[in-house]
């Protein structure tokens, strides 16, 4: 790769970087608390392209001062040796295939790639066991806002059945399945490329009118269940609000 191609690589990647950590995008791909880290990166990728160009640039132009002194003796009259222009077209190849390391950074910076959703829902069988099955008591409010991941460990996992005969509020996606609709969200242990999703299904509401991928705020009581491995750890939610919401600028639970 030619020094030029690696200068602008440098500023590109450095720039998508920056560009993500400031508008949040960032946030589809890794947890927030990695931003400091984006934006670090981000400059420090900046100054070291800034330091090449300049640097190329002051060689160049010392290069072409001593190059008027000079004449080519070897060459034939394109300032090289035969066999060297006989290999021109391969490193003009060569150079132009560089370019599309490219491609992908404009992608990023252009365009950022959507949130994991339903789709990657779907390949999913059942909800992952949680680490901890220790569960605080829940406050005493009439309804209380949980976390999808912490309602499903609850259901499936809790033997104090903390969740028997309370109002929860809980939001995610909607995903439409062979068995009905259900409610997910992606959780991040890291990045994107460790999310697993969980999920629990939605009984009433009118759920199952709403499109794959719809953002919703949904309050109800877990329906009782005798067997939550039969069901793949996927408890059931009864419906008693459903609302559309836009897409949380944090779509991911850690």
């Amino acid at each position: 790769m030619r020094r030029e191609t690696q200068n602008v690589l440098l500023l590109l990647l450095g720039g998508a970087l920056l560009k993500i950590a400031v508008t949040g995008d960032y946030l589809r791909y890794v947890k927030p608390t990695h931003q400091p880290w984006l934006v670090g990166a981000g400059i420090v990728m900046l100054v070291l392209a800034g330091v090449a160009i300049v640097r190329d640039v002051r060689d160049g132009a010392r290069a072409a001062a001593g190059d008027t002194d000079e004449t080519d003796d070897a060459g034939d009259g394109r300032g090289c040796a035969p066999d060297a222009c006989a290999g021109e077209g391969g490193h003009e190849h060569t150079a132009r295939s560089a370019w599309l390391i490219v491609v992908p950074v404009l992608a990023v910076l252009l365009v950022a790639p959507p949130a994991l959703g339903a789709d990657s829902v779907l390949r999913t069988r059942q909800n992952t066991e949680p680490g901890n099955t220790e569960f605080a008591p829940l406050p005493p409010r009439e309804v209380v806002s949980l976390p999808v991941g912490d309602f499903v460990a609850r259901a499936g996992w809790d033997e104090r059945d903390s969740l028997d005969g309370r109002t929860v509020r809980l939001t995610g996606f909607v995903v439409q399945t062979a068995d009905g609709p259900q409610l997910a969200r992606m959780t991040m242990s890291c990045c994107a490329a460790d999310a697993f999703a969980v999920r629990t299904g939605l009984t009433g509401g009118q759920a199952d009118l709403l499109p794959s991928d719809t953002w919703v705020e949904v309050t109800g009581h877990l329906v009782p269940a005798d067997d939550t491995r039969a069901r793949d750890y996927v408890p059931d939610l009864a419906v008693r609000t459903l609302r559309e919401i836009p897409r949380p600028e944090e779509p991911y639970e850690t």
